[in-house]
């Protein structure tokens, strides 16, 4: 956990997270984090946004590219819709507001936690490839796995979805090759449509295509389909 507050972080939230059954570890800058990661593997991180040497939201970036199955939690004052959306296209799987009912601070970590399997010597990767998302197994050799936390390439290639991915992408695997609105997209994203600038479903949806590329190697079948919104077609 990366909070700057050393009464909140050590007298409130470290215990609490003791008795709830993690082995949490405490720092409170960026910069100790970063000494910390050199030695030390962690499978969730707990992170503040004002920190005294950076952002909450450029650390969680920077996890998300070097650490693309660690689960990052932002735990902020900063609850404003672009704060939010600030969060979820760093790659945070869940963004939740200072002050924090504890037993919702404990439950999200856990549901984070449920998607990080590590793999034992002999571990067949290719099982945990064909668990699928709400039966969703899309066609063309591309399909979503890990509960939708993932895509998987038809190469074998693995993309880990962060939040924001997967709440998008279920919605549009669950109807392949039908147009999805964008309302119904940025609908998944924030409960008031209205407040939320549609460029950041554009961004998102560039960035998908674009960690695709990068690390199955080949292009994600999702089309933009003009004056209506997106299509998966697999």
């Amino acid at each position: 956990m990366v909070e700057d507050d050393p009464e909140y972080r050590d007298a409130i939230l470290l215990p609490l997270l003791a008795r709830s059954g993690f082995t949490p570890v405490g720092f409170g800058s960026a910069l100790e984090l970063y000494r910390s990661l050199l030695s030390e593997r962690f499978d969730l991180v707990l992170l503040d946004v004002g920190l005294p040497d950076g952002s909450g939201v450029e650390i969680a970036r920077h996890l998300r590219d070097t650490l693309p199955v660690v689960g990052i939690v932002i735990l902020s004052g900063r609850m404003s819709p672009t704060d939010r959306m600030r969060g979820l296209e760093a790659g945070v799987d869940a963004y939740l507001g200072k002050p924090v009912a504890m037993q919702e601070l404990v439950a999200t970590l856990r549901n984070v936690a449920q998607r990080i399997r590590p793999r034992g010597p002999g571990r067949d990767e290719s099982a945990a490839r064909d668990q699928t998302a709400d039966g969703a197994v899309a066609g063309g050799g591309w399909r979503l796995g890990a509960q939708g936390w993932n895509i998987v390439a038809p190469g074998g290639s693995t993309v880990v979805l962060n939040l924001a991915e997967r709440q998008v992408v279920t919605l549009l695997a669950a109807t392949p090759g039908v147009p999805v609105p964008r309302e119904a997209l940025i609908g998944r994203l924030v409960e008031n449509v209205h407040d939320f600038d549609p460029h950041r479903l554009e961004m998102l949806v560039y960035r998908l295509r674009q960690k695709c590329l990068h690390e199955a190697h080949t292009r994600l079948p999702l089309k933009t389909v003009r004056g209506v919104g997106y299509m998966l077609a697999w």
